[in-house]
């Protein structure tokens, strides 16, 4: 695949397209949300894993710089403090530029627009539920690694009305970050909400290893046919 770095109005990303993407063919859109203190490039390494041909991939980099020792920098939606949901204006301000990043995206690239996912790991995984499962319209399906619910009254306030799109999530046994119960509270709520959740848990910690990949790809081509 190709990898190519660009930056919209907001937010900078990378952009992993197929090595012979052809102009007159569309594509689908595979949206990856990076962790809190990472970065774009972290999880475009996944993009060849799940289908190197007939998808495109958006990897934006979170707004927020931080650093995360030893003079490197990091990134991340929005800040965190233990204990605490985070800002409401932060968060929304994060969605609102994603939202632009992705609309900017799709008119620069042949995608097929009734073939976009959204997902992504940690802080991205919460992303993936306020900025994703909130505007159902534009998504085929959305996928949440290792993560957790937050700020459940604002999310149950938007989603009350909408369409309930399928959801891929994964966690893992010994994860010290964000617990297994956590995770499995998230699912129980999502499924509460009306959202058909494929639910899968790993012998891992706060990671994404192959046989989660391969579980991911094989939901998002049984979701295609």
């Amino acid at each position: 695949m190709k990898f190519t770095q660009d930056s919209g109005a907001h937010l900078n990303y990378v952009i992993a397209s197929p090595d012979d993407l052809n102009a007159d063919k569309i594509y689908g859109l595979i949206i990856l949300l990076h962790g809190y203190g990472s970065h774009m490039g972290d999880l475009a390494g996944l993009a060849p894993a799940i289908d190197e041909h007939n998808y495109i991939y958006l990897c934006p980099n979170a707004p927020i710089e931080m650093g995360i020792g030893f003079g490197q920098k990091g990134y991340a939606w929005y800040p965190i403090s233990p204990g605490m949901d985070p800002d409401s204006d932060s968060l929304s301000e994060s969605v609102e530029h994603l939202n632009d990043t992705i609309e900017s995206v799709i008119e620069k690239y042949p995608i097929d627009e009734s073939r976009v996912f959204i997902g992504g790991f940690s802080q991205g995984g919460m992303m993936t539920m306020h900025a994703g499962l909130i505007h159902p319209g534009k998504y085929l399906g959305a996928f949440i690694l290792s993560s957790r619910m937050l700020m459940k009254e604002e999310f149950e306030n938007k989603i009350h009305d909408t369409q309930k799109i399928p959801i891929f999530m994964s966690h893992g046994l010994t994860d010290t970050v964000i617990s297994i119960e956590d995770g499995r509270n998230t699912k129980e709520l999502l499924k509460s909400y009306g959202y058909e959740v494929e639910y899968r848990e790993y012998d891992m910690a706060h990671q994404i290893i192959q046989e989660t990949i391969t579980d991911l790809k094989n939901w998002i081509e049984h979701l295609q046919r």
